[in-house]
């Protein structure tokens, strides 16, 4: 019987790995529902070149308000999801740096700035909707699982069909968390990189 042995290098990568993985998973979805503007949430997703009022996303067609300028949609849904990705960015940043702090990690710059890119730059992405359901319609036809997946908030109201509980939203999560994974194996591979051999070294 083999016993694998691995550097000490490895198992601080590993160490790191699973402490950020943990940290990225548990604050997610209080920093993803938590610290988001209601007005964010609604309107993160808006899309095309139909004029809507910024405040609410209310196309100008249907009223008219002399103390607003409507816009295109897409204008605010790019806007709303910019404001969404910050605020979800400070709070994982803040409680990154003190998971960190108190365990005695290791994390320099360049492996923050990877996370940052990973975990903030797909997250607009996502949250934009297009991408997703581009996603959805190619991966074992998720596109019929978000029409079935829907929630009626109101007997009046017509189907929600990517606010909470439906499965346009579990899709969003399952990708925003599978992106933090990778986020945590990229800068725990940036934090403690391999030896480099020198060379005649013996092997």
């Amino acid at each position: 019987m083999t016993t694998a042995t691995f550097s000490g290098r490895v198992v601080e990568r590993v160490a790191l790995f699973g402490a950020l993985t943990s940290t990225f998973h548990g604050l997610h979805l209080w920093a993803d529902r938590w610290l988001q503007r209601p007005k964010d949430a609604v309107l993160k997703g808006l899309q095309g070149d139909e004029l809507v009022y910024p405040s609410d996303g209310t196309p100008a067609d249907e009223i008219v308000r002399e103390d607003e300028v409507p816009v295109p949609a897409s204008v605010v849904g790019r806007r709303a999801a910019t404001g969404h990705v910050l605020t979800y960015a400070a709070g994982q940043l803040v409680v990154t740096e003190v998971v960190v702090r108190l365990l005695g990690l290791r994390l320099p710059w360049r492996a923050r700035l990877a996370g940052a890119v990973i975990n903030f730059g797909t997250h607009w992405v996502i949250d934009r909707r297009r991408v997703l359901l581009w996603l959805a319609e190619r991966v074992n036809h998720k596109d019929s699982f978000i029409a079935y997946g829907t929630v009626l908030r109101k007997p009046d109201a017509e189907p929600d069909t990517s606010g909470p509980g439906t499965a346009l939203s579990d899709l969003d999560q399952g990708l925003h968390k599978l992106l933090g994974v990778l986020a945590a194996a990229v800068m725990a591979r940036l934090a403690v990189p391999a030896r480099r051999r020198v060379r005649g070294a013996a092997c």
